[in-house]
């Protein structure tokens, strides 16, 4: 038996949460765009959201080619260019899930009080639900390769505590409004 939601039914729930997905892995590549653009300074033809694949990711250029974070050590390099001293390396790393949290949470809580509160925690959900992809395979990646393979990794290796408190902040603004919500 199919129970009825609030959103049109299970096909539409399920279409919507993918949906939300997509826009959240959007905005956490914005906020690493916007904070490569705007406080590391990377010139504009040097940095690129790269949208039309899933995962999408901010590629850094090289002069000759754009290179992926998936190549992360080389991905570190060529982000050296731009900020030598590491001065600004932190705020790159975490303005994904910083400007994810800012976005998604208070407009999954507005969505919650003003709408539907299934509406909120399906968007609310979704938002802790890549933060938690996101983090899970940075740590299989860089168990496996021995180095840091992602935002939350590179964090560890620079200020091992910046992690936790990030994860811990991203975590109650999302905790919070979805348990007003429920």
């Amino acid at each position: 038996m199919v129970v009825a939601t609030p959103l049109g039914g299970t096909i539409q729930t399920v279409a919507f949460a993918f949906a939300v997905i997509w826009a959240t892995i959007l905005i956490h590549e914005l906020g690493h765009y916007y904070a490569g653009r705007s406080i590391v300074e990377i010139p504009a033809d040097r940095i690129k959201l790269v949208a039309p694949y899933f995962p999408r990711y901010v590629a850094l250029s090289d002069g000759d080619e754009w290179v992926s974070p998936t190549d992360f050590s080389r991905y570190r390099a060529v982000y050296a260019e731009y900020d030598s001293e590491d001065a600004h390396e932190r705020r790159f790393a975490a303005a994904g899930e910083v400007v994810q949290a800012g976005v998604i949470a208070p407009v999954g809580f507005g969505l919650g009080v003003l709408v539907n509160p299934t509406l909120g925690v399906t968007v609310l959900s979704a938002s802790l639900l890549v933060s938690v992809v996101y983090a899970a395979i940075d740590a299989g990646a860089t168990l496996y390769r021995g180095e840091p393979s992602g935002d939350y990794s590179l964090l560890w290796e620079v200020t091992p505590g910046l992690p936790v408190g990030l994860l811990l902040g991203f975590g109650g603004l999302h905790v919070i409004p979805l348990m007003l919500l429920t």
